[in-house]
């Protein structure tokens, strides 16, 4: 005689664990991205404590923050047309759009600006992190991942 748990199945499908290569792609850049986005406060905190070389990490951070933000938006996009999955485009379009401003306005010296975007940045990139890795990525329920 079977179980009440045998009768009802799994409580998650395969399906619902499985990434597809895209995904994965996605969860590896979503990664690096919160990675060197967690550096700059610190470099900026370095040149404010009045190392100066600070400054100059702060920049670098800057530019590879950015660099990666583009390359998640690429991802996300090929994500959505080859999954299905917009939301993902949508938030990383919304993240990179703060973090072109936030860029600039750090070029401008514009502080006001800068600062409440950087943190905004931080805590969407992290909203994301968490959403790629705790749910899968891959085709809907009922299709076949043809991006093998």
């Amino acid at each position: 005689m079977a179980t009440t748990a045998e009768r009802i199945g799994p409580a998650r499908t395969d399906a619902a664990h499985r990434v597809s290569p895209a995904g994965w792609i996605l969860r590896f850049i979503v990664s690096a991205h919160m990675v060197a986005i967690f550096g700059q406060p610190v470099f900026a905190g370095i040149y404010l404590s009045g190392d100066f070389d600070g400054l100059r990490w702060h920049e670098v951070g800057a530019n590879i923050v950015t660099s990666l933000g583009y390359l998640q938006l690429i991802a996300a996009v090929v994500v959505w047309v080859r999954l299905r999955q917009a939301w993902l485009c949508l938030a990383t379009l919304a993240l990179v759009a703060a973090e072109t401003v936030q860029y600039f306005a750090g070029l401008d010296g514009t502080l006001w600006l800068h600062l409440p975007l950087g943190v905004l940045t931080i805590v969407g990139l992290v909203v994301q992190f968490i959403a790629v890795w705790s749910g899968p990525i891959g085709p809907a329920t009922g299709e076949e991942d043809d991006s093998a």
